[in-house]
Parts: structure tokens; C-alpha cells; sequence
């Protein structure tokens, strides 16, 4: 099965075309790895999280319904394994602004705090991923505040 998934993310994120749409696809692949690992971080995908990554795949990112389901799919099926983050982070630190990197970082908060409750695994990882993108703490702290807020005011 961790072969599939790697299977998988290879073939979408492989350079083979250089197209602006083809990169631009393999960076909204890039993009909701991150939402999903961030949803796994502790050890389970809730309904709310998984509400959460549906709609900010298929709105936010333009991710088909078919493909959602694609990649939900096998990150539930290897909740256990551990994927890297590397290939994830270095393809949107090379391709992405400060500022669309802070829009991830943004979407990140928003699926740990779906759940009402900020999970110190969902934390950690955001944290780290943020490192990994280069993102500047200030930028980091005010996202997840930002995002604190909207969950509180939302879930009222």
C-alpha cells in the first residue's frame, strides 16, 4: 500500500511536462499532502477534518471531487506509515510566494482547529512544515491566530 501512495505522487508530481498547468496540478497535490498529513498528525482523520480538506481541496485549490477522494483514500489507508514531507514542501518552496506559502499555512490551521480542538500533533507538524517552507514566525503565529478566531466564531 506505501508503495501505491508513492506510486501515486509520483506520477502527479513528476516533472515530465512543463506546462503552467501541469505544475500548477502537482503543486495543488503538493498542497493537499500537507492538509492531509496535518489531519493524520493525530492518528486519525475526524469527519469535521475531513469535511475541512473536501472543501478547501475542491474550492480553494480546484481539486476534481475524483481526485479528493483519490488522495483521502490512501492517506486512510497508510495512516500508519509516515510519507515525507520533503518532496512536498521543497516543490511549493521553489513554486510558491511568501505569501501563497502563508495561504497554505493558513488552510493547514483551519483543518487542525476543524475539530474544535487543537491537537499538539497537528501543532507540531504545522510547525515544522512552516520551518520547512521558510515562512517567518510572525507569519506563523498570526495565521493561527487568525484561524483560532474564525473556529470560534464559526463553531458558536
Amino acid at each position: 500500500m506505501l508503495n501505491r501512495i508513492k506510486d501515486f505522487f509520483n506520477t502527479h508530481l513528476t516533472a515530465n511536462n512543463s506546462s503552467v498547468e501541469q505544475s500548477e496540478h502537482r503543486l495543488h497535490i503538493a498542497t493537499a499532502a500537507l492538509l492531509l498529513e496535518v489531519a493524520r498528525a493525530d492518528f486519525e482523520i475526524s469527519v469535521q477534518e475531513k469535511t475541512k480538506i473536501n472543501t478547501q481541496m475542491e474550492q480553494i485549490l480546484g481539486l476534481t471531487p475524483a481526485l479528493v477522494n483519490e488522495l483521502i483514500e490512501l492517506a486512510e489507508s497508510e495512516v500508519e506509515q509516515a510519507v515525507s514531507l520533503h518532496q512536498f514542501t521543497s516543490l511549493i518552496h521553489a513554486n510558491y510566494s511568501l505569501e501563497e506559502k502563508v495561504r497554505i499555512l493558513y488552510l493547514l490551521w483551519h483543518v487542525a482547529y476543524s475539530e474544535n480542538d487543537l491537537d499538539k500533533y497537528e501543532e507540531s507538524l504545522i510547525r515544522k512544515i512552516s520551518d520547512l517552507l521558510y515562512i517567518p514566525h510572525q507569519d506563523f503565529i498570526t495565521t493561527k491566530l487568525r484561524a483560532e478566531k474564525e473556529a470560534a466564531l464559526h463553531n458558536q
